[in-house]
């Protein structure tokens, strides 16, 4: 008889529960994966083309027998010192081997440098005469370390050409080719992935000026700030 009770029991619990719907397993819904944001790799590779505006101090000095000549009376050797701000184009290529940037460039100045004689001589010769120096051309190579997704900073060494010319008031005026070697620092920030901008320091050695025997030499400073639209 007892089994028969449990047996009854069983029965009818499991009906109710059937009645109700039976058990169900309660459904836990997961928490929502973040996922994780990832920025750009920003790669320095690629063509640009943009310019910039400079100033420009240069140094033309005596020489060899003349620098002699002028020591020996303590004159100065420097004859004429030309400066002013101008603007240039530069275009490049460059290429990213991890975080060393390679590239090769050009750049065409458009302006000039312009002052008379320095140092008294201009009353020494008697003449009103001026110096420009112009139409300066560089190619170089580069070479730079990318700290990070936006910033470089870069060497480069190149040669240039340029023309200089004398003019005396009456008696009309001379060229001289210029040319030389240039070394530069900079460091170039990148504004997106299109737009970059930079600064730079320029040194130019043109040596000794044609057709002065040696005796009259030039050289060129440039302080740069530029844009460049990378493609």
């Amino acid at each position: 008889m007892k089994y028969v009770i449990i047996g009854g029991a069983a029965l009818a619990l499991s009906s109710t529960v059937a009645f109700a719907g039976g058990y169900t397993t309660p459904v836990v819904e997961a928490a929502p994966v973040a996922t994780a944001v990832v920025a750009p790799v920003v790669d320095w590779s690629g063509a640009y083309v943009g310019g910039n505006v400079n100033y420009g101090s240069a140094s033309i000095d005596a020489t060899g027998d003349l620098g002699d000549l002028l020591e020996a009376f303590g004159a100065d050797k420097t004859l004429a010192e030309p400066d002013g701000a101008s603007a240039a184009l530069r275009a490049g290529y460059d290429w990213q081997f991890g975080q060393t940037v390679l590239g090769l460039g050009g750049e065409y100045n458009f302006g000039k440098y312009k002052s008379g004689l320095a140092n008294g001589y201009d009353a020494f010769v008697g003449e009103d005469v001026d110096f420009e120096i112009k139409n300066v051309a560089t190619i170089f190579a580069r070479a730079g370390y990318a700290f990070n997704d936006k910033f470089m900073a870069y060497g480069l060494l190149g040669y240039s050409w340029g023309k200089l010319e004398a003019s005396v008031d009456g008696l009309g005026s001379e060229e001289e080719d210029l040319d030389g070697v240039t070394i530069g620092l900079g460091g170039e920030y990148l504004i997106n992935d299109k737009w970059s901008a930079y600064g730079e320091y320029a040194y130019t050695d043109f040596g000794d000026i044609d057709n002065t025997e040696g005796n009259v030499e030039a050289d060129l400073h440039q302080i740069k700030a530029g844009v460049s639209y990378r493609f």
